[in-house]
């Protein structure tokens, strides 16, 4: 059964770090004339082969939560090839505000980190207050007892409205839920997401809130498993799953996915979603060791910096932006241009932001199975172990005799059926005659066999 894990709760590479390039005009481009007479200003994204122009809304220095428009060109042809807007009529052309971000900053206990007038949309996933206001409002964002703390504040009468949902925070003492002693708060609609669409593309899903490290390790140590998505406080390294007693956080660092996964083959595909989970890639981060260090055949996808003052608005689109990725990869796209067009659908989280990052193989779209190939390192013959008689087999094949196909069928991962794949036991994925010397000296005393990484055989 194809069973990927949803966990929500945190876990995101850049080996392949994708490069986007923007710039803001307060000039209309010469793309946008025929489409545009105002004085709107947009920022000019290059995401992979599109040139992307956004703009988001503002009032009077007020953003618009979720109102923006969007055109996407063909950056050879200059073609306009589509088109987003999602504008609210209701609104007013001019707003009165009778607060000042300081005294909504002094209403609120806790460290200031940033604070921002907005008009909340009434469809907010992030700023959900309690008391509806037609009024501009003040995000404040406060780090109160290690924890960051999103307080919405009404920006005429100064009355506190609710709170926000806070962003996964990079800090050592934030994991799992929102906050510990006692844990509290869940990542619903960003998981309950992944479920939704993980299950749309046929990979039955197990959603779980605040997983015991058992739990993740199962997951981690099951073939089945082929889509891995996790939401949590952490960072590339280390994220907090579970809450051991209902108040201490349970911690799953990027040494433990490599020592789970050691034996299993690398994960098709993995979502991180740690605040910083993606700004380091390469060994022991979490991006690293889901992919086992392999660029061929998988996939990470994460945040980075989502904590941060600059990633705000790429937070509030978060949401949609993960509905469009999951819905691009579910009509058949390969992970990395669904990546890039839900970076242009959502320009937020690209241009000098780079919010949402991408690591692994451009090419790779699925499946996302995570099965081995059934056969024994090294054995060539079909004796179901690997000795001297795989030797002087080998030796023949390499001199026009032998069967080039491995003695237990064919292995349904690609680049496996390549090669002879079963007689690769130096881990160069070819097989030749080093291949032999390699064996020769395994059974004088020398290292064990090593399996091609792109071609793992079942664990036993």
């Amino acid at each position: 059964m194809k069973k990927p894990i949803v966990i929500l709760n945190c876990l995101v590479i850049i080996v392949f770090s994708i490069l986007m390039s923007s710039e803001s005009h307060a000039v209309l481009d010469d793309l946008l004339k025929p489409y545009e007479t105002g004085n709107r200003e947009f920022e000019k994204i290059k995401i992979g082969d599109l040139l992307v122009f956004w703009h988001q809304r503002t009032i009077d220095g007020a953003i618009v939560e979720k109102d923006q428009i969007v055109y996407q060109f063909d950056a050879d042809t200059e073609q306009l090839l589509n088109k987003k807007i999602s504008w609210r009529e209701d609104l007013p052309h001019n707003i009165t505000i009778k607060i000042s971000a300081g005294e909504a900053e002094a209403k609120v206990a806790g460290e200031p980190k940033s604070t921002t007038l907005y008009i909340v949309s009434p469809e907010s996933d992030v700023y959900k207050a309690y008391q509806v206001s037609d009024n501009p409002c003040w995000i404040v964002r406060v780090i109160r007892d290690d924890y960051m703390r999103i307080v919405i504040i009404d920006a005429v009468t100064g009355d506190s409205l609710g709170f926000g949902v806070p962003p996964p925070y990079e800090s050592f003492s934030l994991a799992g839920p929102w906050y510990d002693n006692p844990c509290d708060g869940a990542w619903h609609g960003w998981y309950e997401s992944a479920e939704y669409w993980f299950n749309l593309m046929g990979y039955s899903c197990e959603g779980i809130v605040w997983p015991a490290k058992g739990t993740i390790q199962s997951h981690i140590q099951n073939s089945s498993t082929g889509m891995f998505y996790e939401l949590a406080h952490g960072g590339s390294s280390y994220f907090a799953g579970g809450c051991v007693g209902g108040s201490i956080y349970e911690y799953t660092y990027a040494s433990d996915i490599e020592s789970w996964i050691a034996a299993y083959p690398k994960m098709p595909f993995a979502f991180i979603g740690s605040c910083g989970g993606m700004c380091q890639t390469g060994d022991n981060s979490f991006s690293h060791e889901f992919r086992k260090g392999s660029l061929s055949n998988t996939a990470t996808v994460g945040y980075c910096g989502m904590a941060e003052s600059w990633c705000a608005l790429c937070w509030e689109y978060s949401i949609p932006w993960q509905d469009a990725l999951f819905n691009y990869m579910y009509q058949g796209w390969t992970v990395m241009a669904a990546f890039n067009q839900a970076q242009a659908d959502y320009p937020a989280c690209a241009g000098s932001n780079n919010c949402m990052r991408f690591a692994g193989d451009v090419y790779f779209g699925g499946p996302y199975h995570r099965s081995g190939c059934s056969y024994v390192v090294g054995d060539v013959n079909g004796s179901d172990g690997y000795n001297g008689l795989d030797i002087t087999y080998g030796v023949a094949y390499l001199k026009g005799a032998g069967d080039p196909m491995c003695p237990h069928g064919s292995c349904p991962i690609s680049p496996c059926e390549t090669f002879f794949y079963c007689g690769d036991v130096n881990g160069s994925c070819s097989y030749n005659g080093l291949d032999i010397t390699y064996g020769v000296n395994y059974f004088k005393g020398g290292a064990g066999p090593v399996h091609c990484p792109d071609c793992p055989p079942m664990p036993e």
